[in-house]
């Protein structure tokens, strides 16, 4: 793998496709994550805010991403001992126009800010495709920090999704996809989908990265000790309206969905 690493990169972003859709809501009934998403969009056709809604309804405001190019917001409402209520990121380069290769990322945690909480240094191969992410947290001590290496297959989609520690016990954890469908993704359309999705870099379910990494959709991936499978229902322009998801373990199987909703040229 050829990985490029330095100076700050000014080339293209990981573009859009020459889509006719776009996500305008996503709902899904995941157990104990139950939420919707609402995606709008500015004149310039770049998402211009990304909401997340909780509690059965669009009453209740959980999440809510700001986009001014290089820089995002993220809160969460009110303040309770131990959570987040703002997130804040700066990349040095704009999103819509560059390929960031680092995010500052500060938090506020009860009404405490803490700056430069996570650092995320991103590099890219030579068709522009992201192809490793480092996590450090130079403030926290003892901290698992990591490299996330991506690799592709010919059909520009993740293959496998590989962590390795870079702090205490140097483990590896190899996440494969299972495979893909021919159809566009639900994100598509939206430039640098990767930088803006509501997911993280290491977060416990894997489908956000799988999808927002690559062209078609993920039918299913596969961590060790359990197993995801996918299936879809379309639109008349082949985009996904409804995501059918499976999850395996040795002793038990949960299924669940989530439910696009669209705006189409």
């Amino acid at each position: 793998m050829l990985l490029f690493t330095g100076c700050k990169k000014n080339s293209s972003p990981v573009s859009a496709v020459i889509a006719k859709c776009k996500p305008v809501s996503e709902y899904t009934n995941l157990s104990g994550n139950a939420a919707t998403y609402e995606y709008v969009y500015g004149t310039d056709g770049n998402i211009s805010s990304l909401k997340k809604y909780i509690g059965g309804g669009y009453h209740v405001l959980a999440d809510s991403l700001l986009v001014f190019y290089d820089h995002t917001e993220r809160f969460t409402p009110g303040i309770t001992m131990g959570s987040f209520n703002k997130v804040n990121t700066v990349f040095n380069a704009n999103i819509f126009t560059g390929s960031p290769t680092r995010a500052d990322i500060s938090i506020t945690l009860d009404g405490v800010e803490q700056r430069n909480y996570y650092t995320y240094s991103f590099s890219y191969d030579t068709k522009n495709r992201l192809a490793k992410i480092s996590e450090q947290t130079n403030t926290v001590l003892n901290d698992l920090e990591y490299d996330l290496f991506i690799i592709y297959n010919d059909q520009n989609n993740v293959s496998e999704l590989r962590y390795e520690a870079t702090t205490g016990p140097r483990t590896v954890t190899v996440i494969a996809a299972s495979g893909y469908d021919n159809k566009h993704t639900p994100f598509a359309g939206i430039i640098n989908w990767p930088m803006l999705m509501h997911a993280g870099w290491a977060s416990s379910d894997s489908e956000p990265l799988f999808t927002a990494l690559s062209k078609n959709n993920p039918l299913g991936f596969e961590i060790p000790g359990w197993k995801r499978t996918i299936t879809y229902a379309y639109n008349d322009n082949g985009f996904p309206v409804t995501r059918f998801s499976t999850n395996t373990t040795a002793s038990a199987t949960y299924s669940f969905e989530e439910n696009f909703s669209c705006q189409c040229n």
